[in-house]
């Protein structure tokens, strides 16, 4: 008999990995890195997670999920408080509602609908940003960091799908 070089995840491990994966990421986002104005332009590697794995697999990402890793970020970050979970729960639940049209559909088409919600997310949070703040934000900052999400989503969902292959074998 031939061992399997990675055993299948099953169970409540199976449930908590896009959890985990959406958690290490929020995590990750937020560590400071010695480059400056690094953290005004890093990728949006959360919105990467919540797109995704509420198009695969939205049963394993609860809203609450969604709602509680926002805070944390908005929490760790400094920034305006319930920004980040608004702006994700809304992702998620337009996606939800749009699930039936991205399943099965080839990669272009779902990178179009990622690059969609980054620009949404992107604007909702230039704009609370501006609220919060009472002047305008430069938007290159906001900008940029849309086009460095969009341009990580295919690399980050390549190791999503590789995940997800794991866990269904």
């Amino acid at each position: 008999m031939k061992a399997k070089p990675v055993e299948t995840v099953d169970g409540i491990g199976q449930r908590l990995v896009p959890t985990a994966f959406t958690l290490v990421l929020a995590i990750l986002s937020v560590i400071p890195v010695d480059i400056p104005g690094y953290a005004q332009v890093t990728p949006d590697y959360v919105l990467m997670s919540i797109y995704y794995w509420t198009i695969y697999r939205p049963d394993h990402l609860p809203y609450l999920v969604v709602f509680l890793v926002g805070l944390l970020i908005d929490l760790l970050t400094f920034g305006p408080p319930g920004v980040t979970p608004f702006a994700l729960l809304t992702v998620r639940a337009i996606v939800l509602t749009q699930r039936k049209f991205f399943v099965g559909k080839n990669f272009p088409i779902l990178w179009w609908g990622f690059v969609l919600a980054t620009v949404a997310v992107t604007l909702l949070r230039w704009g609370m940003g501006a609220l919060y703040s009472g002047h305008l934000p430069d938007p290159r900052s906001f900008a940029f960091q849309a086009v460095l999400t969009a341009a990580f989503y295919p690399m980050l969902s390549w190791v999503f799908s590789r995940v997800q292959r794991v866990m269904s074998s």
